[in-house]
């Protein structure tokens, strides 16, 4: 290999990892518990929202 095809592999090998640490990070800081409210969003089955064919 050449040179500068080690230089990039190694530079986006660590742009890769590095962005998992950051993601990690990120994720340790604002767990999913803590990210938004549960519980506000209708049902799935509210009749409200489901599709009927009278449209």
């Amino acid at each position: 290999m050449d040179p500068i095809a080690i230089v990039m592999m190694i530079v986006m090998c660590g742009l890769i990892w590095g962005g998992l640490l950051a993601s990690l990070l990120h994720l340790m800081k604002h767990p999913d518990e803590t990210s938004g409210v549960l519980g506000t969003e209708p049902e799935p089955g509210d009749p409200r929202y489901v599709r009927t064919g009278e449209d």
